[in-house]
């Protein structure tokens, strides 16, 4: 009569756990491709649940706009952080407008990226063209006034000036102009209707304002 061998399940050792938890909150299934690109792809797969391969024009504008963010966030915030250590003067623009465009290119000139972005459009195919009409001109007034106010903080900026534009989000800055048999044709034109890469939604920080009306 053979005694039977008691056997325990073998037990992984806790690096090689926490190399594959890694490795599948890194990817999983879908390779990256570890190279410049690999912001750009995980911004497609984990915001948009997109195949970078099969993604369409839209969720790649937004992907590489949040890339450009996550560039642009880190600056701010040392930016932020040497505001509070020096402590200096700041100037706070108030505004009813702020015509600032479209910000994709703006900011990738700004932050030197350039190089970076020519190599990732050449190896990815991204459609440069078409991907940058997919960005809306932020529709944050109609006039001079909103031009000018957004050349200002241009401005300031390049003079490393402290300083803070304040101003109204509009659901409809502008109107869509058509024109039909000859009469122009004013409608409601909501650029806000898609997601926005470059707002920072900050509920926690909203005020409510009631207006008396009739």
């Amino acid at each position: 009569m053979s005694a039977k061998k008691s056997t325990t399940p073998r037990v992984a050792p806790a690096s090689d756990t926490m190399a594959e938890l890694r490795r599948q909150y890194g990817c999983g299934p879908v390779e990256l491709t570890g190279s410049a690109a690999a912001l750009y792809e995980r911004h497609l797969l984990f915001d948009n649940v997109a195949d970078p391969a099969a993604a369409g024009a839209r969720e790649r504008y937004e992907a590489l706009g949040r890339s450009v963010r996550d560039v642009l966030s880190q600056r701010w915030v040392r930016t932020e952080q040497t505001y509070e250590s020096e402590n200096p003067k700041r100037v706070y623009y108030l505004s009813m407008e702020f015509l600032i465009g479209r910000s994709l290119t703006n900011n990738i000139t700004n932050l030197l990226l350039s190089p970076l972005v020519s190599d990732a459009v050449k190896r990815t195919s991204l459609g440069w063209l078409g991907l940058l009409e997919e960005e809306p001109d932020a529709a944050l007034g109609n006039g001079g006034l909103g031009r000018l106010a957004a050349c200002f903080l241009d401005s300031m900026a390049t003079m490393q000036l402290p300083a803070m534009g304040y101003g109204l989000r509009y659901e409809y800055g502008m109107f869509r102009q058509s024109i039909v048999d000859g009469w122009q044709h004013e409608q409601p034109d909501n650029w806000l209707r898609r997601p926005d890469p470059w707002e920072v939604v900050r509920p926690g920080e909203k005020v409510e304002i009631r207006l008396n009306h009739s």
